[in-house]
């Protein structure tokens, strides 16, 4: 394959990926759709900064370091999991009251 077959078939699956609708989408609907336009374009504003922010981190080269150094890995989903934990735990200390919009 030359370079022109291969750019024209990274393209096309880039594009068919990007179009297809996932996590991100389902989750501004239903965010749009229970608490309204307004927070639904948060959601959509959040989503796309965490996009840019972990883009740029990978551009200067965050990608390259957990890829090469388990330290710096381990450090990192150990971040993860305190964060999810303290989420899960303010669920249960503070539960939502309502199904409606906050």
């Amino acid at each position: 394959m030359s370079i022109a077959d291969n750019l024209l078939a990274f393209t096309f699956a880039a594009t068919l990926l990007t179009l297809t609708p996932g996590l991100d989408t389902a989750l501004i609907l239903r965010t749009a759709t229970v608490e309204g336009r307004q927070q639904g374009l948060r959601a959509a504003l959040g989503i796309n900064a965490g996009c840019l922010l972990w883009g740029a981190a990978v551009a200067f080269g965050l990608g390259a370091l957990l890829a090469v150094s388990a330290l710096a890995y381990d450090i990192l989903k150990y971040c993860g999991a305190a964060y999810l934990a303290w989420l899960g735990v303010n669920m249960l200390v503070r539960p939502r009251q309502s199904l409606g919009a906050v």
